[in-house]
C-alpha cells in the first residue's frame, strides 16, 4: 500500500510505500526541489536522490520512484 500527500501550498510531496517500507519526500528549498528517500521507521535520515527545478519535475521524479517500486 502507498500513501501519497501532495501539499503544494507548503511546496512538499510525501510518499510512504508501506510494502517496501520506504519513504520519498520532495520539498522546495530556496527555489530548488530536493528529492529525498529513506526507510520508514528507521533513523530520521533521508538520502538525497536528486534535485530538480520545478514542482512538475518533482512530481515526475515521484512517479518514477513509484514505478521503480512496482517492478
Amino acid at each position: 500500500m502507498v500513501n501519497i500527500n501532495f501539499d503544494f501550498d507548503d511546496d512538499m510531496i510525501a510518499v510512504d510505500d508501506h510494502d517496501r517500507k520506504q519513504r520519498l519526500v520532495a520539498a522546495q528549498d530556496g527555489g530548488v526541489w530536493r528529492v529525498l528517500e529513506g526507510p520508514i521507521g528507521g533513523p530520521n535520515t533521508l538520502s538525497q536522490r536528486t534535485t530538480v527545478g520545478t514542482a512538475n519535475q518533482a512530481l515526475v521524479e515521484t512517479l518514477q520512484w513509484l514505478a521503480e517500486s512496482g517492478e
